[in-house]
């Protein structure tokens, strides 16, 4: 309606000044220019006779401030059409500030094309940009749908934007966003915004319209959609705009929107040209420019040159130069997943590539799947084959992938999570929770380490050195075992033990151990895992050769629930009816064939069962660690005091424990007794006074003399009942049952239930022809076959009957036992 109203008042103007000039009413030509006149009103020819005076002045220049060539050439003019009327571009005038530049001369960057000395797309009488620089009133038919009329030059894929802005064009080499190149995959958001493409072969391509909307942009630069936080460059590079940190790893990108509690952005990178987030993030363009970026910089900000752009924000990375780990060192051929050597992109490059990474931290290198995908990254040179073969981890090495949770301390050290995140006491054990890759020396970032030179527990790469006493790097997770220091599992108390590696590196090796639990010495044969590394010092030719187990030693690699306990819930617990436990089994550890710890059902017993090789004295506060001090029940590395009545041989032996309310208790009537090792029963604890757990004088780990004369069984019964034993009060006399008998020639069918055994004192079935012997009828450990819980069996004044007497099973009154 405006137009309209306008273009009649031109109309009414011409009719008034037709009128005053020819009062007799002539008609006159119709004007060639009238199709002109909706805009050019002053072309009709009624305006050009000099003989007429209009009634309303008119002055063919601006009449507004708006430095453009004329009035015909103002916004005004261009929106009194394309406000709807004739066509709708309102959409361009509500975001009339994010238009392409009017009013404003243009910079050195810009590069207005010329023909026959004038100017393709001219500038106001005041060298200013304005709509008519690049649009034309006069439509021209460029013979190609795709361009539209209107404009001064045709454009197709750009154009004419790449006529005045040519040097934008010139590619990543010169500092430019690629253009003409072809795009992943075209967002429908992006399209709705009034994005544009280019076509190459069938595939869409980038063009500058692509990123920049001349009208009705929605953001600064002309930009085609918002761009807070790059989030512009996300609609196309949807493979490396990530939206925090995990989805980052995931596309094996550098991670963006993202501000980092390790990493400041260096004020280098602000200084020439890199941006942060609205709340100081890292986004796309911290390191990169789409135009006028560092000449050779793949439109970064800074060039890369020797990882230089890596080492501006990764300050505290830089240390790894002229390192073991700097592979240009050693190798500067090596090629990364991108074919770049490692004397191309720097040292950064060798392991890390900013986008289309393999894997976690954007890794440069092959990889392979396995259960730790941080482990992994390291294997992908400390592997066969590769650039580190020779500094392998070995077979027996620390392990990975556990939570450091199970270890129950309050660790210093990080764990990683499945996406390769730290996590400060938490997640998974993997390498780089004790190894720093990029500094070799934990005690001096400076310190340089060439292919070739030695190296030790001080640095390696280590994120603590371990070389002191107290192996500290150890010692950060494994804190429950500091124990260990001063005593006689301490290297440094031990004659021909290696002290270099502190007092951990006694016993183990983290990397290529010689056997289960990293063992540093080369565990003997013949037994479980785990009690083969103990006899690997115990042994004649050991550190510990001064204390062997002995040849009648407690036994190893046997399975628990033989002895009636049972796992539940991670919790020992026992079958035994006879058990008199008062308080709950304590879980010592049990192991498998492997030596690996578990709670298993079937698990066996092994040294480590009842030693705790960390720890001196099982009393809780335990000071003396003096290693000229020999050990007793209490101490000697055991997990329980083995003491009174005997908690740590009772814990497991549990249908033994109604010994120590009978006759047998030796210590109760017979202090001063001593056994085959002059300890008193006084001084001893109650299983001492028969057994002990090395070094036994025979079978059953008997800790008395045996009268070599007898079997093995017999001889036991009679180290005590002997007219010099401590039982000289009760001997069997010379007519006695019979013992060594073949229950095969008794009469009946039926085979003895009753415990048979042969002359090693072994129990056998009576197929095997297992023969009696004195525990065939006796339980020595209790009393009372019908109570466990009775204590009338250590009054030494009450004499035992048909029904006690430790019997197996009451002889009367039914003769049972006989039958």
């Amino acid at each position: 309606m405006k137009l309209l109203n306008r273009t009649v008042a031109g109309f009414l103007i011409a009719l008034m000044l037709l009128f005053v000039g020819d009062a007799v009413g002539s008609v006159r030509d119709i004007s060639a220019k009238r199709e002109c006149a909706i805009c050019h009103i002053m072309w009709l020819n009624e305006f050009q006779q000099e003989d007429v005076t209009p009634l309303v002045a008119y002055d063919p220049k601006p009449v507004v401030d708006t430095g453009k060539q004329d009035i015909v050439s103002t916004e005004r003019v261009c929106f009194s059409c394309h406000d709807g009327f004739i066509m709708d571009s309102r959409f361009a005038w509500v975001r009339k500030k994010y238009f392409h530049p009017v009013g404003v001369v243009p910079t050195e960057k810009v590069n207005i094309p010329t023909r026959e000395g004038r100017r393709i797309f001219p500038l106001n009488n005041e060298g200013k940009i304005y709509c008519g620089t690049c649009h034309s009133a006069h439509g021209v038919s460029w013979k190609q749908k795709e361009s539209p009329v209107f404009l001064r030059s045709k454009n197709i894929e750009s154009s004419l934007c790449l006529a005045c802005h040519l040097e934008r064009s010139t590619g990543p080499k010169e500092g430019n966003h690629p253009v003409y190149q072809p795009i992943q995959k075209i967002e429908k958001e992006l399209v709705d915004f009034g994005a544009k493409f280019g076509v190459k072969d069938g595939q869409a391509t980038v063009i500058c319209q692509s990123c920049h909307r001349v009208h009705g942009a929605r953001d600064e630069k002309a930009l085609v959609a918002p761009n807070e936080n790059s989030a512009l460059c996300g609609h196309c590079h949807i493979d490396r705009y990530a939206k925090d940190r995990d989805e980052a790893v995931a596309m094996a990108t550098h991670p963006v929107n993202i501000k980092s509690d390790k990493v400041k952005i260096a004020d280098e990178i602000v200084e020439v040209g890199g941006k942060v987030g609205t709340d100081g993030e890292i986004i796309c363009q911290t390191c990169h420019a789409p135009h006028y970026a560092k000449y050779d910089a793949t439109i970064l900000v800074k060039r890369n040159v020797k990882s230089a752009l890596c080492k501006t924000c990764h300050s505290d990375k830089k240390m790894v130069a002229n390192t073991k780990h700097d592979l240009s060192l050693a190798k500067g051929d090596l090629e990364n997943i991108r074919e770049q050597t490692v004397a191309e992109g720097g040292t950064c490059s060798a392991c890390h590539v900013p986008h289309g990474g393999n894997g976690l931290k954007m890794w440069a290198r092959p990889l392979k799947k396995g259960e730790d995908q941080v482990a992994e990254l390291c294997y992908s040179c400390h592997s066969d084959g590769h650039v580190a073969a020779k500094k392998q981890v070995g077979k027996e090495t620390h392990p990975i992938g556990k939570k450091l949770s199970n270890l129950g301390n309050d660790i210093e050290l990080s764990g990683y999570s499945e996406s390769g995140k730290a996590m400060k006491g938490g997640g998974r054990v993997s390498c780089p929770s004790c190894h720093n890759p990029h500094q070799w020396d934990p005690n001096n970032a400076n310190k340089r380490s060439k292919p070739g030179d030695p190296s030790d527990a001080s640095n390696r790469f280590l994120r603590v050195a371990n070389n002191k006493v107290d192996s500290p790097l150890c010692l950060k997770c494994h804190s429950d075992k500091a124990a260990v220091i001063g005593t006689k599992h301490d290297g440094a108390n031990i004659e021909g033990a290696m002290t270099g590696n502190g007092v951990c590196g006694t016993c183990h090796r983290v990397h290529k151990g010689k056997g289960p639990r990293m063992w540093a010495q080369a565990p003997k044969e013949g037994v479980d895992p785990i009690s083969s590394l103990c006899q690997s010092c115990h042994d004649k030719k050991g550190l510990g050769k001064e204390k062997l187990v002995g040849n009648e030693s407690h036994p190893v690699d046997v399975a628990i629930n033989k002895l009636g306990i049972k796992i539940s819930k991670g919790k020992w617990e026992t079958s035994s009816e006879k058990s008199q436990a008062s308080e709950a089994l304590h879980s010592l550890p049990l192991f498998d064939k492997k030596g690996k710890r578990t709670i298993q059902e079937g698990a066996s017993v092994a040294c480590a069962t009842c030693h705790d090789p960390h720890r001196w004295s099982a009393a809780q506060n335990a000071k003396e660690k003096d290693p000229l001090v020999e050990g007793d029940r209490e101490s000697s590395f055991l997990r329980i005091a083995n003491v009174g009545d005997g908690e740590l041989c009772a814990n497991c032996h549990v249908d033994k424990m109604p010994i120590v309310k009978s006759k047998h208790n030796i210590g109760k009537f017979s202090p001063e007794t001593e056994n085959a090792f002059d300890l008193t029963a006084e001084s001893n604890y109650v299983c001492g006074n028969c057994h002990v757990p090395h070094n036994a004088k025979g079978k059953r780990l008997w800790a008395r003399s045996l009268d070599e004369k007898y079997v093995v069984t017999e001889a036991m019964c009679r180290s005590c009942h002997q007219k010099t034993g401590v039982a000289k009060d009760k001997l069997v006399g010379d007519h006695s049952h019979p013992l060594g008998v073949d229950t095969r020639n008794l009469a009946g069918k039926s085979e003895p239930t009753l415990p048979l055994y042969n002359a090693r004192g072994e129990k056998k079935a009576a197929i095997e022809r297992g023969r009696v012997s004195c525990p065939s009828c006796h339980n020595p450990h209790q009393w009372d076959p019908a109570d466990a819980a009775s204590t009338a069996g250590v009054e030494m004044d009450v004499e035992g009957d048909a029904s006690n007497s430790f019997l197996r099973k009451p002889a009367a009154p039914n003769g049972e036992l006989c039958v």
